[in-house]
């Protein structure tokens, strides 16, 4: 008798006294065209289930990211505050708000990228997964989005140099990553950090003149002793 009143009770709770687990998100969210319109324009609101548990993130639920929906009721809200991705990732945060990117964020540039815009949503995936948009070989496309000739970026904003993409697919590091499949080649976050990119004029910078025999010293065992020999003279 117990048991039943307990069941009964439990029956006539609101919705949100239960767990919200991604189940409940996902009754709706995974849904082909669900989506929600805001004034003139539609936003896309479906999430591939499938993606979602192959992501680096499957362990996590909905609200572990989407953390003001956390004891609300559903249908919730919309548009949902963004999702701060520097609550668990400290570290990363720190130093992206330092770049160059962080700052243009920080300024309001609507062109400035942000954490989703390189590793994606609901579906993050691992730099050494192969299809993640991060991993070596795709990392040149990524950061070519925005650097690339007659990009947004290229063409609105002070970039000091031109032809990027061009210019390291023809590098050997280039052909080394895209023509032989070397994923041990230098791209772009291999010189530039993945998150800490700074002007060459910031001594903090991994290419500032006195940093840069360091930054290539990752792949280039000794180079730094034989860049300073040469500087030195002790090599002619």
């Amino acid at each position: 008798m117990f048991c039943f009143r307990l069941f009964f009770i439990l029956l006539l709770c609101p919705l949100f006294a239960f767990s919200q687990g991604n189940e409940e998100c996902l009754g709706c969210h995974s849904e082909i065209g669900f989506s929600v319109q805001h004034g003139l324009n539609v936003k896309n609101l479906y999430v591939d289930e499938n993606q979602l548990k192959n992501s680096v993130h499957k362990d996590l639920e909905c609200i572990n990211c989407h953390k003001e929906l956390e004891n609300t009721d559903y249908p919730h809200k919309a548009p949902l505050s963004p999702v701060f991705c520097g609550e668990c990732h400290t570290e990363e945060e720190k130093l992206h708000s330092e770049s160059l990117h962080g700052r243009a964020i920080k300024r309001g540039d609507p062109l400035a990228p942000n954490c989703k815009d390189c590793h994606g949503s609901h579906f993050v995936l691992s730099s050494r997964d192969l299809k993640s948009p991060t991993s070596p070989l795709k990392i040149p496309f990524l950061c070519g989005k925005c650097h690339r000739e007659g990009a947004p970026v290229q063409l609105q904003r002070e970039i000091h140099q031109d032809r990027i993409l061009e210019n390291y697919t023809e590098s050997i590091h280039g052909e080394g990553l895209l023509k032989k499949g070397l994923v041990v080649s230098a791209s772009c976050t291999s010189c530039h950090t993945a998150h800490h990119i700074l002007p060459h004029t910031d001594p903090k910078s991994s290419i500032a003149r006195k940093n840069i025999a360091k930054t290539c010293a990752k792949c280039h065992a000794e180079i730094e002793l034989v860049h300073q020999k040469i500087i030195k003279g002790e090599l002619w």
